[in-house]
């Protein structure tokens, strides 16, 4: 029965509204709370807090060998790349913690080019035969892949910019009926570049969790998420009708070549 619903498409449309929504509600209420940190009285009994928390700051701004850290979290990118142990915004976030913006930055990007590239290859070695499984298990990503969805980059850039959808998964997927690498890796990175950034500025100012600079970039994150569900819900939307109207079509041409033999 739950199988049944994850494959009507009305129901993913309707999933998608609500995480849309949701998204929206969550970075309104972020807001809120940077608002309400501009309270002088909230104010002082935060200071104290980020007494605490700058001790932790300095222990990691003491760490010595920078390259040895760097080469750790590559080793991280690389074991993640491998086994779902750990999500990527979890390493974004460490890099954003150890570096500033710039170099933390550059350091994600490196490892999440690694990682488009790697899974990318790894698709190619599994063929469409593992293609095919997978998109029976997921839905609403079969369904993107209709009408020549597999040739379209927008198709590409929506599975990417949404955040719901398997990141490893889509690089395999895109692999294994090897769309041009040099196009899936440039859109898989611009698509991918908002929770990047996001994540690794969280990282940056997770010493100092309640100030602005920490929210803005999750207000960010969670206003870009909200618009790309409501755009998959859209887009899912005009698929499903003119699915439907093509499948009327279809059924009415047949009716009238049966009736005339």
């Amino acid at each position: 029965m739950a199988e049944k619903r994850r494959d009507d498409p009305k129901f993913l449309i309707r999933l998608f509204r609500l995480l849309g929504v949701i998204s929206f509600i969550t970075a309104a209420a972020l807001l809120a709370i940077v608002i309400v940190m501009q309270i002088d009285s909230v104010q002082e009994k935060y200071r104290q807090y980020l007494d605490i928390v700058r001790n932790f700051e300095n222990v990691v701004a003491a760490l010595g060998n920078r390259w040895l850290i760097i080469i750790v979290i590559f080793l991280l990118y690389i074991l993640r790349s491998l086994t779902p142990i750990y999500p990527y915004p979890a390493l974004y976030i460490i890099t954003g913690m150890v570096f500033s913006p710039l170099p933390a930055l550059v350091i994600d990007t490196f490892g999440m080019a690694f990682t488009v590239a790697f899974r990318y290859y790894t698709g190619i070695q599994m063929g469409e035969g593992w293609m095919n499984k997978v998109l029976h298990r997921h839905p609403a990503i079969n369904r993107a892949f209709t009408t020549e969805g597999k040739s379209d980059p927008w198709v590409l850039f929506a599975l990417r910019f949404v955040p719901i959808f398997p990141f490893n998964t889509v690089s395999q997927l895109y692999g294994s009926f090897e769309y041009p690498f040099w196009k899936y890796f440039i859109i898989s990175m611009v698509a991918y570049s908002y929770k990047l950034i996001s994540y690794t500025f969280i990282g940056n100012n997770v010493y100092d969790p309640l100030s602005g600079r920490f929210y803005i970039p999750l207000i960010v994150l969670f206003v870009f998420s909200g618009a790309s569900f409501f755009l998959m819900q859209a887009i899912m939307g005009l698929t499903f009708r003119f699915s439907k109207k093509n499948n009327a079509k279809y059924t009415t041409e047949t009716k009238g070549n049966e009736e005339n033999e």
